[in-house]
């Protein structure tokens, strides 16, 4: 009975922990700014660590880039089944168009293979320093 007790009181604790600036702006983004079918898509089908690392992480304005451009089949894809520094790297350091435009075009299965293999420096030179054009090149099969 005391372990549970204990339990309950850290888990209360955790969660009542304060959000940071950037938990609230990215909760913002979420609730105000997403399409709803893109915001259902992330809070439906996410894995629940890779949801926690973008509202967590991200930057606000490449969240929104997410939640307002992306196809919701490539959203699912970047939500699921991948690594979360990978993801965390395309939510913070991405220029917002190279962003927009991997989760637009890409082909769901280079996408996962992108954001589950990648080394983490070469994923951030792609995604800032390619053309949109190129990306697309890069994100779709020949």
């Amino acid at each position: 009975m005391y372990k549970v007790l204990v339990s309950l009181c850290l888990v209360g604790s955790a969660v009542s922990a304060p959000l940071t600036s950037n938990e609230v702006q990215t909760r913002v983004v979420a609730v105000s700014k997403s399409k709803p079918e893109l915001l259902s898509t992330a809070v439906s089908q996410a894995d629940p660590d890779l949801l926690r690392v973008a509202l967590t992480d991200a930057d606000p304005d490449l969240l929104e880039v997410a939640l307002t451009q992306a196809r919701a089949e490539l959203l699912k894809t970047a939500l699921v089944d991948i690594d979360p520094d990978l993801l965390r790297i395309a939510l913070t350091e991405a220029r917002a168009e190279l962003l927009a435009t991997a989760l637009t075009v890409s082909n769901p299965a280079i996408l996962k293979v992108a954001l589950t293999v990648s080394d983490p420096e070469l994923l951030t030179v792609a995604l800032n320093d390619a053309t949109r054009e190129n990306l697309a090149v890069a994100l779709t099969p020949a």
